[in-house]
């Protein structure tokens, strides 16, 4: 998927977040008159760079390195892990309970897990590069909706 799309469905996000009363032509409520409700799903989305040569040596530290940190966070709901073969970049979407539950996790707990998954990744690839997949952005959305076709999996 090219960046344009990405550009394109974060403008949509953004004025669906700034605009909820809009869509559908009902209108707004004003937030002291609406009933408390539960903090909105926040979707982490981090954008790195994954060449074609570390496809498959990443694909596993992301499984064995954070996937199995990332479920023992509280507030975790799940990730999906998409890949670009011909931008040679991956974006991976992780859904937490809350910006709060997602917030709690400390930048120290998220350093030492990245030097896991970089060891995972040079001891995969046999380099010794600091940085063999660099963040190349990070950005936070709301989860409005998601939908999945019912035979997309394969199911009856």
């Amino acid at each position: 998927m090219s960046p344009r799309f990405f550009a394109l469905l974060a403008c949509c996000l953004a004025l669906l977040v700034l605009f909820p009363g809009r869509v559908g032509g009902t209108p707004s409520t004003p937030a002291a008159d609406r009933p408390k409700a539960q903090e909105p799903v926040m979707v982490e989305m981090l954008r790195l760079a994954v060449p074609t040569t570390l496809h498959d040596a990443w694909l596993n530290a992301e499984v064995e390195v954070w996937k199995p940190w990332l479920e023992q966070q509280q507030g975790y709901l799940g990730r999906d892990l998409y890949w670009d073969p011909q931008e040679e970049q991956a974006y991976v979407l992780i859904r937490w309970r809350s910006r709060q539950k997602w917030k709690a996790v400390t930048d120290e707990e998220v350093a030492a897990v990245q030097a896991r998954f970089v060891a995972a990744i040079n001891q995969a690839a046999a380099e010794d590069a600091a940085d063999p997949i660099p963040l190349m952005a990070a950005s936070q959305w709301l989860l409005l909706a998601s939908e999945v076709p019912r035979d997309t999996w394969g199911s009856s």
